[in-house]
């Protein structure tokens, strides 16, 4: 016996079926999808130069690595604030005051330095120093001790040079430490590419008994100046005061061990002097200040020997 009511709907074939409309939306899409299979992948985006380079010295491009920046024709480093660097061969850190720095132990850390330029020669013997013969290079220490920097007093002990003297410097950075006699005659230089004479700008205590000179150096289209430390002087040359004018040749001072008790040498540093600082306004013991000055590779401003192979 059928129940009563209305019978139970069905659904037919016709309401389950896509409709006209849908079906012809998912065909184009499939032909859309299947066209673009064939399509070349987008150009990578334009890559737009700076508006200006760094440029070096005469307009040369700045050969700089990563993590350095162009200053001239120089590049400075820029390590990471505390960055540690593992002590020895070339990248050996000493203080300006050419001695290790106090408690300094298997690393060191890292300082602002301007390292030497690719086209100047790597070795010391392609060079003139201020100090001994002139037909050879002098000979090079490795120091240990406690004078920590420039300006530093001077240290409680004795300083000791580690080792023999050597052909080469152990570092570049921060200067170097030339074996020396006490009284031996320290010279004034001409810097590659100096303009006019060398001015005396500080005679004082830094690395000891320091004289400290400046030099106008053209570069390119333009002129830097350099100042060279001499230190751990037993004494100053005659008339060498703040202000006087040093031909090449004329007397620095002498070799001693003021600063450095035990160990006669002489203390050579090149500082490049920041754009913008003027010595004439500063304390002259400032001159070592990371603010004024920048330490120097003393190979990119040493005059060349006469007769070196290069």
């Amino acid at each position: 016996m059928r129940a009563s009511g209305s019978p139970q709907a069905r659904p037919t074939r016709a309401a389950l079926s896509p409709s006209p409309l849908v079906r012809g939306a998912a065909a184009s899409a499939l032909v859309l999808a299947l066209g673009g299979l064939d399509d070349p992948a987008p150009p990578p985006p334009a890559v737009v130069p700076p508006a200006a380079a760094a440029r070096g010295a005469a307009g040369a491009g700045a050969l700089c690595g990563p993590r350095t920046v162009p200053e001239g024709a120089a590049c400075i480093p820029l390590p990471a604030p505390g960055a540690p660097l593992v002590e020895g061969g070339a990248a050996a850190l000493y203080g300006p005051g050419g001695a290790r720095p106090a408690g300094a132990g298997a690393r060191s850390q890292a300082y602002e330095h301007i390292p030497r330029r690719p086209e100047r020669p790597a070795s010391a013997g392609a060079y003139a120093f201020p100090i001994g013969a002139p037909d050879q290079p002098p000979a090079f220490l490795l120091v240990e001790g406690t004078a920590a920097q420039a300006g530093a007093p001077p240290p409680a002990g004795p300083v000791a040079a580690v080792g023999a003297a050597r052909p080469e410097p152990p570092s570049w950075t921060g200067g170097v430490e030339i074996a020396a006699a006490r009284g031996d005659r320290v010279a004034a230089l001409r810097l590659d590419g100096q303009e006019g004479k060398a001015e005396v700008v500080f005679v004082g205590e830094l690395s000891g008994i320091t004289v400290a000179t400046a030099h106008d150096v053209r570069e390119g289209d333009r002129v830097r100046r350099y100042i060279l430390l001499h230190g751990h002087l037993d004494r100053p040359g005659p008339g060498v005061v703040a202000g006087a004018r040093l031909d090449a040749g004329d007397i620095v001072g002498y070799a001693g061990e003021t600063g450095s008790q035990g160990l006669v040498r002489l203390h050579l540093e090149a500082r490049q002097l920041r754009e913008g600082a003027r010595l004439s306004d500063l304390d002259p013991k400032r001159i070592t200040d990371a603010a004024v000055t920048v330490p120097c590779d003393l190979r990119n401003v040493l005059p060349l020997r006469q007769g070196a192979s290069l």
